[in-house]
């Protein structure tokens, strides 16, 4: 009897580690500075609790695929944690892998929001493992953050001259702004990318402005 409960116990506590090692909470965050290459995104504005924008990624997914886009998803992230949750902001999005004016004219007609990244010399990049088990892919999702966010913010308080260098750290307690989240399936694993100064942010309101002048003017002729 004391063999089995025994061996129940092995059992259960080796896959409760698989599952574990599965989600990454086993896995060493390094962060490094590197360079953020150019990039065209397209998504849909999203506000709520970011454990909410699930619904919209399978949308956008549902779109691009039947579009035949192809894509690496990702996930923008403007607010801290400390933001209500029905107030924070996020841009759920996916990188455009070839931008070629067919493709653009597909994601107007899908009537998705587009914005160019452009490229920057430095940014802090961490990646995360992404588990190659479906059922558990949003477990990792979440859990990601809670260990890379704070791996970032520890990594700027032991450099002070990277935050002096247009990062203002005071921003970046507990939750990145604004920061990318890059899905990689293919790769398993999560790109996680922090710019320098909010660059993103000012693309978006960029494009919602020269899109609220494109609808006046068409209102107007």
């Amino acid at each position: 009897m004391g063999f089995v409960l025994n061996s129940i116990i092995f059992v259960l506590a080796a896959f409760i580690g698989y599952l574990l090692h599965e989600l990454g909470f086993f896995a060493k965050i390094k962060i490094a500075r590197d360079k953020i290459p150019k990039m065209t995104i397209a998504g849909v504005r999203f506000k709520g609790p970011y454990h909410s924008t699930g619904k919209s990624f399978m949308e956008l997914e549902k779109k691009l695929s039947e579009a035949k886009i192809n894509v690496q998803y990702c996930g923008l992230y403007f607010d801290g944690m400390d933001v209500a949750p029905a107030e924070q902001r996020s841009f759920v999005a996916a990188i455009i892998n070839d931008p070629n004016e067919e493709t653009l004219n597909k994601l107007k007609e899908l009537e998705l929001e587009v914005i160019e990244i452009e490229e920057q010399n430095e940014g802090l990049h961490a990646y995360y493992p992404l588990t190659s088990l479906k059922f558990l892919e949003g477990f990792s999702f979440m859990t990601a953050p809670m260990k890379v966010y704070p791996a970032m913010t520890k990594y700027l308080e032991q450099n002070e001259e990277i935050s002096k260098s247009n990062y203002d750290k005071s921003k970046y307690e507990g939750k990145n702004i604004p920061c990318f989240e890059i899905y990689d399936r293919e790769a398993s694993r999560i790109h996680f990318i922090l710019h320098r100064y909010n660059q993103v942010q000012s693309a978006l309101i960029l494009c919602r402005k020269t899109r609220r002048h494109s609808l006046k003017s068409s209102r107007n002729s």
